[in-house]
């Protein structure tokens, strides 16, 4: 083979491995590695390498495989020795690996081909003399195609050269080497030698520039490109080949920026990027522009507006306009019904609700409007309705009325309502006392008489008002003094619960006719003999009671096993014995997968007990598993050893939901919604239990605690601890924290936290922390928690979002989730109710309620878990 020969074949492998190279860059988004030369033999004039023996190699000057004549070494002779050149010393400056590329050719021999050998010697300075026995050579090289003893020189020899390119000499760890090599052939011609390492070359991607490093760094820090931030640090390894690997870390692109290939570059004007990320610029929602470049959000335009709570996404709104056709109708004698339809334009949000101000004006007034008196009551409420109606009584026949609705959503409070509300005048003519309203439409109120004449239906009316008021709660407008000027069209009435109306009567003396009418009022139907009731073990204590284990038989041969609560103390009181009872009454009707159903109720004489009044137990269904609290933390301490799957902890939430949803429904505030009372069936349905602080409302959306009882104030809403005010909403931020417990595994909230700081830290904007869970659950909790309970999800609405969470996880087989949670479940029911204390953990002792806001003086001791608590005291006046 020529010369001519010999360069196409290298030309064709360089080209080759370029196109490899090429396609290596393509798929890693990297330019290929870079050498830098250490040394070659083509650039020197002269070498004055030393040869042992003397004179064994010969430096000469010849043009083999080159244009010009370069540097030669030969090692020809008719003896057979070992014959060894070493380079002079080369400093390896930042290089790691070391390559040779080596041209060279042999003559053929009779015997076995002799290998060329080659040796690197490291040193930190050049050696003097060096002798290369017992040294291991890196490299053994025989010619693929030797010349014949024959050939011409340097004609024939050129075409039998060996390229050699890539060779790896292996790590260097001193300032520099000599190059060796060794020969015993009959003759060897060194052509040339070139030296080099690999580097890894700079380049950019994915936002992260990286500088050119020698190959072998290890692990590089690069830098995130301007406009960039880093969300971890970038790095990539450097390796002896000069290829770099993988990316690690992320430099993303700032708010306001986007990704422009391997840069970030500002949003045009009209577009804006929120959030840190790679992703594109977009334009702004409706109703808000975006000025200039770079924008990070868009400003809402004249007349709209946001709340905290909007997504950035969302675009601006503002509030509704005003309802349409407000009506009038009559109903029975003096009761009135307004109505009204819905806006025409509710301001860009979903939700609207209603309020309705009433204002009068007397005979000798003039033309001056005053706030409607206390005699006025609107049912349900007169602020905060969803619905498009209200119900009116308490109208004086002698007055002129002004019914203002005015439609509400979230963004009023912020911007001006001018065009969100619709008022009626109802005149009152005092010949015939008949009111007449001056804009009316479908069935008018012409006919209504209000006065002196008012028969037994007036009479009863006023009666059944009276006794709502006692019970239950009213809207009142505020005092004069306290009303703020009332401008037409606009002006929001603030009302108010009184604060003389008690809502408990003081303790009276019981008597055998009470608790006989209480008997036929309450337990007549679900009264059971206590005889037939046998108590077992103690199960747990909660705020009313004990509970233990026990057998009911109905009949003979019938055993039922169910759970019995009754007084710690013995009831002494008609307040006792309705506290106790209160929890029977609510639980006697419900009927629900997801809520405990009650079985019946004993009564039970004490010995030892002074009162004529007998104890009440309530017999409920036995849940062999127990409170949902006490079985998360036994998975979690390993005293259950099993495994309960994710799946599982989110269907508990959604029967804690569907419980919740039921109740909500049927008026009922729980109160008291937690891990510890909810119970696990033997079905792995969780249910709703423990009515002791539940209340039912009536006129108003909302309950008010008006006397000491203790509560569970780590589960409490923050209006609920201060200003004790409850009502689903309130029952929902609970739900809140009784998820965070679910995927706590049982853990008490506010861990640490002392019980002086709950509510300024509630008040502050914190919140309990997420934990190991999915971020659009812990979106959820946090949705439970919003400060404005009007901004919280209903059940209904947090049901539908946990199943549409749990249905994008892979599936579960019922029957393999009832094998994991049942494989323990029995190592946990073995102990005793002494040996178990549900209630330990590090650091939660004696904290895991808070004391109310409404604390008592002096300070106040803990119970199961409850504080007491009592209305108009806030917590700061006991710290």
């Amino acid at each position: 083979m020529g010369t001519s020969s010999l360069r196409l074949v290298s030309t064709a492998l360089l080209c080759f491995s370029l196109w490899l190279w090429l396609c290596l860059c393509i798929t890693c988004e990297q330019p290929p590695p870079e050498d830098e030369e250490l040394f070659s033999t083509v650039k020197q004039r002269k070498l004055g390498w030393r040869s042992y023996p003397e004179k064994a190699w010969n430096e000469i000057r010849m043009k083999l495989g080159s244009e010009t004549e370069n540097p030669v070494y030969q090692a020809c002779s008719t003896k057979k020795l070992v014959k060894t050149l070493w380079s002079n010393w080369i400093p390896k400056e930042d290089g790691h690996l070391l390559f040779m590329d080596l041209t060279f050719t042999q003559e053929v021999e009779v015997t076995a081909q002799s290998p060329l050998l080659v040796y690197v010697l490291e040193s930190d300075i050049p050696l003097q003399r060096i002798n290369n026995e017992g040294k291991i050579p890196v490299l053994s090289l025989h010619a693929p195609r030797p010349f014949h003893p024959s050939a011409k020189i340097p004609e024939e020899i050129e075409h039998n050269l060996n390229f050699s390119q890539g060779l790896h000499l292996g790590d260097c760890l001193y300032k520099g080497f000599h190059l060796g090599f060794s020969y015993s052939g009959s003759c060897l011609f060194i052509a040339s030698v070139r030296l080099y390492f690999r580097k890894c070359p700079g380049f950019t991607q994915s936002r992260a520039n990286f500088v050119r490093v020698a190959g072998g760094s290890g692990l590089v820090r690069g830098s995130c490109v301007e406009n960039s931030v880093e969300v971890s640090p970038p790095q990539r390894e450097c390796h002896t080949d000069g290829l770099w690997g993988p990316l690690q870390g992320q430099c993303d692109c700032i708010p306001g920026h986007q990704e422009v290939r391997e840069s970030c570059v500002a949003c045009k004007a009209g577009t804006y990027k929120p959030t840190n990320g790679s992703g594109k610029c977009g334009p702004c929602p409706p109703n808000s522009k975006a000025d200039g470049e770079g924008a990070e959000n868009c400003k809402c335009m004249l007349a709209y507006s946001r709340v905290p709570e909007d997504p950035i996404q969302m675009g601006c709104t503002r509030p509704p306009s005003s309802p349409q056709k407000v009506r009038v109708y009559q109903l029975s004698g003096s009761f009135l019904s307004l109505h009204w339809d819905p806006p025409f334009d509710r301001g860009g949000r979903e939700k609207v609700w209603y309020d309705v101000q009433c204002r009068e004006r007397k005979e000798d007034s003039g033309d001056r409007w005053e706030p409607c008196g206390e005699a006025v009551h609107f049912y349900p409420t007169c602020h905060g309705l969803n619905g498009t109606a209200v119900n009116i009584t308490g109208m004086d026949p002698y007055l002129d009325y002004q019914l203002l609705v005015m439609a509400v959503n979230a963004i009023s409070t912020m911007l001006s309502r001018a065009d969100s509300a619709e008022s009626m005048t109802i005149t009152r003519k005092l010949d015939n006392n008949t009111p007449v309203p001056t804009t009316i439409m479908d069935k008018p109120v012409s006919s209504l008489v209000v006065g002196g004449g008012v028969g037994g239906g007036l009479l009863l009316l006023t009666l059944l008002i009276a006794a709502i008021c006692h019970k239950r709660h009213k809207c009142v407008n505020l005092s004069q003094d306290q009303q703020p000027a009332l401008l037409p069209m606009q002006t929001r009435v603030t009302y108010r619960h009184p604060e003389q109306c008690n809502l408990t009567s003081a303790p009276q003396p019981v008597s055998i006719q009470l608790l006989e009418g209480l008997n036929g009022r309450l337990l007549k139907e679900m009264l059971v003999d206590h005889r037939a009731l046998t108590l077992g073990k103690a199960l747990g204590a909660g705020q009313f009671g004990s509970v233990y284990e026990g057998i009911f038989s109905p009949q003979e041969g019938v055993n039922i096993r169910v759970a019995v609560k009754t007084m710690k103390v013995g009831v002494h009181s008609l307040e006792d014995l309705e506290s106790f009872l209160k929890e029977a009454e609510i639980m006697q009707n419900f009927d629900h997968d997801n809520v405990v159903k009650l079985l019946g109720v004993a009564l039970k004489q004490e010995q030892e007990q002074d009162s004529s009044v007998p104890v009440p137990m309530v017999l409920m269904p036995f849940m062999k598993h127990g409170d949902l609290r006490r079985f998360l933390i036994a998975t979690r301490y390993g005293d259950v050893p099993m495994f309960v799957p994710y799946q599982s902890l989110l269907r508990f939430m959604i029967d804690v939901a569907a419980g919740m949803e039921y109740l909500s429904s049927h008026s009922f505030i729980h109160r008291d919604l937690a891990a510890r009372n909810c119970m696990l069936g033997d079905d792995l349905r969780v249910r709703v239990a423990d009515f002791g602080l539940s209340k039912k409302i009536y006129s108003s959306n909302y309950y008010r605690q008006k006397v000491a009882v203790c509560m569970p104030v780590k589960w409490m809403a923050v209006e609920s601890l201060s200003e004790s005010i409850y009502s689903t909403k309130s029952d929902v931020w609970s739900f809140g924290v009784t998820m965070w417990e679910i995927v706590s595994w049982g853990r008490t909230p506010y861990p640490g936290v002392h019980n002086h700081e709950l509510l300024d830290l509630l008040e502050s904007g914190h919140r309990l922390k997420q934990l190991e869970c999915d971020d659009k659950l812990y979106e959820v909790m946090l949705s439970c928690w919003s400060r404005n309970p009007m901004h919280r999800p209903d059940f209904v609405e947090l049901g539908g979002t946990l199943k549409g969470l749990l249905s994008k996880l892979p599936p579960l087989e019922a029957s393999q989730e009832a094998h994991y949670i049942n494989q323990g479940l029995e190592v946990a029911n073995q102990r005793t109710a002494e040996e178990w204390n549900p209630h330990f953990e590090e650091g939660a002792t004696g904290n895991l309620y808070m004391p109310s806001c409404m604390a008592l003086k002096p300070p106040l001791e803990e119970e199961d878990g409850y504080l007491l608590s009592r209305p108009n005291q806030k917590i700061t006046d006991s710290l």
